[in-house]
């Protein structure tokens, strides 16, 4: 990295540490009447409170909903008027546009409100206050994107061409289309970079970090708030990008509901509990309810009983049946096996005692026990009859 470069990045650092939006928001708002400060601070949500309607702040004070319109705009150019304070407004404008400048001039708003919050001291009031400061009294250099079928809502640089953006997300958007599956930021950034169309572009993006000297982690910046922009992916409770199509990046039926908290939960959980796991993370506003979800869990061979109410992933690597089951599969494919290698076995299956599996291990007539003290499968005389049996009608 230049000199340069490291010199702008420690006036950035400053300029933040030394910001405060609620700060340079009531500097501002001191040069307004009683009633215009009001009114912008409810209308806004500049002090404590949420953001007021046009209506409730006329409730308020006994005038029409254009009556407060008409004071919000006329308090706002007022403020745009105040030479004297042109100043406080640049400082502001500035470490905004510098924070914007290292994400290639163009971010999602919460992603936009996240970095700049994480630099102040005092959040209180801050978001409201800096959002009021970006659409109503900034120069026109920084204005909001409004969402579309494209894109999210977006703060950019004046100069930031939505085309070239749209174009680049398209781009990435293959790469994960072709992985076809969520895949972890670093991963999806890296496979990106070394892409045709990444390399081919490369001094573009580049240019597009605003330093002399980029190091791949700026340059992971900026991708990263492109893939932030788009409303065609995002990433899902692990971290993980992929299209907001696929159900385990933004589930919408509650087997990809299911499926995700029992994939984050890394163990099997009871029916009840994935129901309210589900309602705990409030992926929408639909409440799962536990039969609704055993249903699902039954009927979907993706999930397997390992335990009373008890489910797990197959891809955890259980298998259906009950224990017998478990017990008979593991003797068939491995040979004789001593008690403590059958329990401990099942217990990573199935979520049940070690009593249980000594049980069936002693009830079951196709295990017998060997010489040397093991346990092997031998198909019972029972099982053998009703084999022959089964043969000899066919051949009948």
């Amino acid at each position: 990295m230049s000199i340069l470069d490291q010199v702008r990045k420690t006036q950035f650092q400053d300029n933040m540490a030394g910001f405060n939006p609620m700060e340079t928001i009531n500097i501002l708002l001191s040069r307004l009447t009683d009633k215009e400060r009001d009114v912008v601070k409810r209308r806004f949500g500049l002090s404590a409170g949420s953001k007021q309607t046009l209506e409730e702040i006329g409730q308020h004070y006994g005038i029409t909903r254009e009556r407060v319109r008409q004071i919000e705009n006329l308090s706002i150019n007022k403020l745009k008027e105040l030479h004297d304070l042109k100043a406080e407004i640049l400082t502001a404008e500035k470490v905004t546009t510098q924070l914007l400048e290292q994400y290639g001039g163009v971010m999602e708003e919460e992603f936009f409100l996240e970095n700049i919050l994480n630099y102040l001291d005092t959040r209180e009031g801050s978001e409201n206050a800096l959002l009021f400061l970006a659409d109503h009294i900034f120069s026109d250099n920084v204005n909001k994107v409004k969402q579309d079928k494209d894109f999210n809502h977006l703060w950019r640089i004046g100069s930031v061409d939505t085309d070239t953006l749209k174009e680049v997300i398209g781009e990435i958007v293959a790469q994960i289309e072709s992985y076809g599956k969520p895949i972890q930021l670093k991963d999806l950034l890296d496979n990106f970079k070394n892409s045709e169309y990444y390399l081919k572009n490369k001094e573009k993006f580049l240019s597009a970090t605003t330093f002399l000297e980029a190091t791949e982690q700026d340059i992971d910046k900026v991708l990263e708030s492109y893939l932030r922009a788009s409303r065609r992916v995002k990433s899902n409770l692990f971290e993980e990008w992929g299209l907001t199509s696929w159900g385990t990046v933004q589930p919408k039926k509650i087997n990809d509901k299911i499926y995700i908290v029992l994939k984050k939960s890394g163990q099997p959980m009871h029916f009840v509990e994935i129901a309210k796991s589900i309602n705990e993370t409030k992926f929408d506003e639909k409440i799962a309810y536990p039969p609704t979800v055993h249903n699902e869990l039954i009927l979907d061979d993706k999930y397997v009983l390992v335990g009373r109410g008890i489910y797990a992933l197959r891809e955890w690597g259980y298998e259906p049946g009950n224990v017998a089951n478990v017990v008979e599969q593991y003797l068939k494919e491995g040979g004789s096996k001593t008690k403590d290698d059958i329990i401990d076995y099942v217990l990573s299956k199935r979520n049940v005692k070690r009593s249980t599996v000594y049980l069936s291990l002693m009830n079951n007539d196709n295990i017998q026990k060997t010489t040397d003290g093991k346990y092997a499968f031998v198909a019972s005389s029972v099982a053998l009859d009703s084999v022959a049996s089964t043969e000899n009608n066919q051949s009948l």
